[in-house]
């Protein structure tokens, strides 16, 4: 990539090998100019007219761009395609007495993008790790928009069809990441410095050294992608696919899970959307499991009035998940944190509705639900 030597094109040029892996969008007044390699990627994909610019006396090169204001849209595009995206902002005020300083304020991925503009209310989007060795593998599957950090460790014939059912948005494994940055005790020491979890047992994976490695992985690709990953960031958990029947692509076409899922959807909110797609594609094994879900069920289906108590207690609350996580990442505007404060203040509604059904797995969850009334208050005053 030759570069002209302007002060302008210094500051493209410190961007993109900062990033090289991403394309680079690079403000100029009210537009994103995507330059050279980028610009012939990134035009078809985009729908914008590919042009070029002069290149001194060796030719021109190749530039597109997009207004300011649309860049999400456009971004959306590739973020779809499977493309990472840099943004590079000017960081102050123009001045006519000097060049205006640029840095890079976002670097978005597949996988760890937390705005609605990306992401699919009712579908995941995991970021995940994976790898194998001898006879076992191990995976780490983050979704950034929810906060959320799931550790499996489990056999290496089983790995495929969990990758298939957790569809990743982004895949971080062998050959593509150095298997080294896989080692769990370096895995370990991640999940410490970062998250604060000094051991693997307190998240249930003391018995899952691969998936800890995975974690390594995943932080690391975080941090240097601009997460924002820090104590409380992310709930770990480990689970076991054991507890569930494992669904291969060819079982989930045939049963034609998708549209089926979409038949059934009548969540109140995004968060039980997801949840039911989840439990769809994971059906439970254990008999006394599935038995404990199927009373809450008919609970709500024989009392109507509970179930309308408790639609009602949702109606307020919006995508708490991804609301809270976009908080966190630093991403919230201020009409989420309209959503998120009415959300929180929908709570003790839910938690009393929660409280009046008899099923066990149901009374449960009124114990689990966290009003988190400081919060609910500070958002109050705040907006």
């Amino acid at each position: 990539m030759n570069v002209p030597a302007t002060p302008v094109m210094r500051q493209y040029r410190e961007a993109k090998e900062a990033h090289p892996d991403g394309i680079l969008l690079f403000r100029l007044g009210d537009f994103y100019e995507i330059f050279f390699e980028d610009a012939q990627v990134a035009a078809p994909i985009m729908g914008v007219q590919l042009t070029s610019r002069p290149l001194g006396k060796t030719g021109r090169y190749p530039m597109c761009g997009v207004p300011h204001h649309a860049w999400q849209s456009y971004v959306g595009k590739l973020l779809r395609a499977g493309h990472k995206v840099v943004i590079c902002d000017q960081v102050e005020a123009a001045s006519k007495n000097k060049i205006v300083r640029r840095d890079v304020t976002r670097v978005l991925t597949p996988g760890t993008v937390v705005e609605d503009a990306y992401l699919e209310p009712s579908r995941r989007n995991y970021l995940v790790a994976a790898w194998s060795r001898g006879s076992d593998a191990g995976i780490a599957a983050c979704e950034v928009s929810t906060g959320e950090l799931l550790l499996c460790q489990l056999h290496k014939d089983r790995l495929q069809s969990e990758l298939e059912r957790l569809a990743p948005a982004e895949l971080l494994a062998p050959p593509d990441i150095d298997e080294y940055r896989f080692d769990p005790v370096r895995g370990q020491q991640r999940l410490k410095d970062l998250l604060g979890i000094a051991f693997p047992a307190s998240v249930g994976a003391q018995d899952a050294p691969l998936a800890v490695g995975a974690a390594g992985v995943v932080l690391d690709y975080l941090k240097q992608n601009q997460s924002r990953v820090v104590p409380g960031s992310f709930t770990v958990r480990t689970y076991s696919p054991d507890l569930t029947m494992p669904l291969d692509a060819a079982t989930v076409r045939n049963l034609e899970l998708p549209a089926l899922v979409s038949l059934m959807d009548r969540a109140s909110t995004p968060v039980g959307a997801r949840q039911l797609r989840a439990w769809m594609g994971a059906p439970l094994r254990d008999a006394e499991s599935i038995q404990l879900r199927l009373a809450a069920v008919d609970e709500l289906v024989s009392a109507p009035g509970l179930r309308d108590r408790l639609q009602a207690a949702l109606k307020p609350v919006g995508d708490l998940e991804r609301l809270v996580s976009r908080a966190v990442q630093g991403h919230a505007s201020a009409r989420e944190l309209v959503g998120l404060r009415r959300s929180l203040a929908a709570i003790p509604d839910v938690q009393e509705a929660l409280s009046a059904c008899s099923a066990l797995v149901t009374r449960d969850l009124a114990g689990e639900v966290t009003a988190a009334p400081e919060l609910a208050g500070t958002l109050a005053r705040a907006l």
